[in-house]
């Protein structure tokens, strides 16, 4: 038999106590796990929790952000047929104001024809009474009219027509003033004071009658008789001393073809004026005012008035070259044949 090994309890002891210590250790460390384990758990929990809260705030916030999309396409929508409404009532729009555009093109091409014809016609008779009847300020005035008529327009194509009118304005009213109405007043004057002026004849017989006494009523009858006879046979024969004898030699019928043809004379005299025609028009004054210092009474106050009239009409100069408007019914009938084009 063999022999039993003794135990050596001394070494026994420190084993069983590492033992111990390991298990102590071990319990420890499972408790640290255990707690790490149970607070993870609870952090996430926490965080499910937290994560749900979330969806469920960004389900509403989805939602709302939905119904925000949805109303923003119903508006985009609206605002789509609102724009293709406009679109339609711009183009309707576009096409009436082609359509008056064209319209007031036409009725101010008619305005401007209209206007244009006016002018012209209005400048013809101006022309006319120019050079026909020298009427300047008759000129003047349908120029001005005319000028103020254009001023209304702002039509491009009327700027030489006005540029013709202002100039040929300018050189009307550039030519010396001559009255031709008072003037003419005046050559009427005359003709109408030839008919009263006394003649010679008549003043020398005025004379005479007037040199004899007359004899006062208280006179005897004899004595009256007397001067009657000596007074006709005195008128039936008389001698009398003049410079101009043929004066005396006038009838009465010869006395009114005189005052007629006086009358003719002024009557020329006037239509030379108005024809600025400043030869015969000073003859037709000197002829009159010939006539009347050989057979009127020089001495009377109506015939040195007469005289004195005439002498002042035939200061008057009429020398005056007047000028044409042919440049402004150039421009006129230019700016026509332009808006028929």
């Amino acid at each position: 038999m063999s022999e039993a090994t003794p135990v050596d309890k001394g070494s026994a002891l420190p084993a069983k106590k590492s033992v111990n210590l390991a298990l102590i250790v071990s319990l420890i460390a499972l408790g640290v796990t255990g707690w790490h384990y149970l607070d993870s758990r609870q952090q996430l929990n926490d965080a499910k929790q937290a994560l749900a809260t979330r969806l469920a705030e960004n389900g509403g916030s989805t939602k709302a952000i939905q119904t925000q999309a949805e109303q923003a396409l119903a508006a985009t929508r609206a605002a789509e047929a609102k724009l293709a409404l406009l679109e339609a009532r711009v183009n309707e729009s576009a096409g009436q104001y082609a359509t008056l555009g064209a319209m007031y093109q036409e009725l101010t091409k008619n305005r401007s024809d209209w206007l244009l014809s006016e002018v012209e016609h209005t400048l013809a008779v101006a022309s006319q009474q120019l050079q026909l009847a020298g009427n300047v300020s008759g000129a003047i005035t349908a120029l001005e009219m005319v000028d103020n008529r254009l001023s209304r327009f702002d039509n491009p194509a009327l700027i030489p027509v006005k540029k013709a009118v202002a100039k040929d304005l300018e050189t009307l009213k550039a030519l010396p003033y001559l009255d031709t109405v008072g003037l003419t007043l005046k050559l009427d004057s005359l003709m109408l004071g030839a008919e009263t002026l006394p003649l010679v004849i008549d003043h020398h017989r005025l004379a005479t009658t007037s040199a004899r006494p007359a004899l006062p009523a208280s006179a005897p009858w004899w004595e009256r008789l007397l001067a009657d006879v000596t007074q006709s046979l005195g008128e039936m024969v008389r001698i009398r001393r003049m410079d101009k004898p043929e004066a005396l030699l006038l009838s009465p019928e010869q006395a009114f073809f005189l005052r007629e043809n006086i009358k003719l004379r002024l009557l020329d005299a006037r239509l030379a004026l108005t024809q600025r025609d400043g030869a015969t028009y000073q003859a037709d004054l000197a002829a009159a005012a010939q006539y009347g210092a050989r057979y009127f009474d020089r001495d009377a106050p109506a015939t040195q008035k007469w005289q004195a009239t005439l002498a002042e009409l035939a200061a008057a100069r009429l020398e005056v070259s007047l000028p044409d408007l042919s440049a402004s019914l150039k421009a006129v009938r230019d700016a026509q044949g332009n808006t028929v084009e």
